[in-house]
This record gives structure tokens, sequence and C-alpha cells, in this order.
């Protein structure tokens, strides 16, 4: 679903860009509220946005893609909430050596747990949303944590469309940009390391 809706988003937002290019302020702030609903239910991945808002508004677009990301990590957060006790009892139940190793790392720094799970370009900003509140992580460290470890992500994608000179090739080979490939690298080795310290404080 959040393939074929993404594809189909780009589609019509490259068929339009000239349109977009003109868009006022109130439909920036209007197509920015239905962003918040996409990425809460993961029809949109927060690094689509990202580059599609750089290579509109460039830098600009950093204060919209965040409040944005937030809103949505909030009504992920939320939504998902109620479901933690009973997906609490079966990882317990069928994995509690995971289930121990993970708390003990949340209950040393909650925060810095929850910023180097956003960092890493390999876990889905959707996911995160529902696996942290089902593991019990508090709405606190869970919104700060996720608005700092999702601002590198962020701006790496936003330099990226800014820079970029064509939006069709942008969307449909976003890795070709040796700044995202670089960034991937670095932010997913900055995660690593950040788990494994947390690994060796928990010792």
């Amino acid at each position: 679903m959040p393939l074929t809706f993404s594809s189909l988003l780009s589609w019509k937002i490259v068929e339009n860009v000239d349109r977009i290019e003109n868009w006022k302020t109130w439909q920036w702030v209007f197509s920015y509220s239905i962003i918040v609903l996409t990425m809460t239910f993961a029809l949109t991945p927060t690094t689509v946005i990202a580059l599609v808002s750089g290579y509109f508004l460039g830098f600009y677009a950093i204060l919209p893609v965040v409040v944005s990301y937030s809103l949505a990590s909030v009504a992920g957060y939320f939504i998902s909430k109620p479901l933690g006790p009973n997906f609490q009892t079966v990882i317990r139940s069928s994995y509690p050596k995971i289930d121990s190793f993970v708390h003990q790392m949340m209950d040393k720094s909650p925060i810095s747990f929850v910023i180097f799970g956003r960092i890493s370009p390999v876990l889905p900003f959707a996911v995160m949303n529902v696996v942290l509140p089902l593991i019990s992580i508090r709405f606190k460290p869970f919104f700060w944590g996720g608005l700092i470890g999702m601002l590198p992500r962020t701006l790496l994608a936003i330099l990226t469309g800014k820079l970029a000179k064509d939006l069709l090739s942008l969307l449909k080979h976003p890795s070709n940009s040796v700044y995202m490939q670089i960034g991937f690298i670095a932010l997913l080795l900055l995660s690593i390391l950040g788990f494994v310290v947390l690994f060796k404080k928990k010792k």
C-alpha cells in the first residue's frame, strides 16, 4: 500500500510541477495537513515527503516537514499505545531474552534508545511509531527522541531534494544521489554505534 500510494502521489506531483511551484502558503499548509494523516497511516514515507519538499521549498521545508512528522508520530503513539499490554505478553512469552535485552537498554536511557532507533535509515518511520509505544516507551522520550533522531535523515533528504535538477529522476532513483549514499552509510553506522554504547552501559 505505501509503495502504491507513494508511486501515485509521485506521478501526480511530477505531472503538476509547474502548478505546485506557484502554490500559495495556504495550499502548502493544507497539503501538509493531509501529509500528517498519510504519514500516520504509513501511506507516504517521510523520506519521499522530505525529498519533494526540499525540491520545491529548499530549506524552508524544514519546519513544515518536522512539524508534520512530529504530529504523525504523536498520532501513531496514541493509536498504538492501547495494544501495548497484549503485545508485551506475547513477546515476553515467545522471546523472553529479547524482551529483557530491549527493556534493559531502555531503562538506561530511553531517549537515547529512541534517538538511535530513529536515526537508523533502515528502520521505517511508521513501523517505529507502532513498535516504540508497544514496548512501553514513555511519551516524553518517544516524542523528543523521535524529533531529534529524525532530524539528520530529514535534513539529508531536504538537501538532496534542494540540489536535484530533475524531480522525476529524484523520485525514481533517490539513492543515486551521492549525498544520500554517504548519508545512508553515516547514519547507519551512527545508529549501530549508539546501540553498541547503550548495550555496554547496560552491562
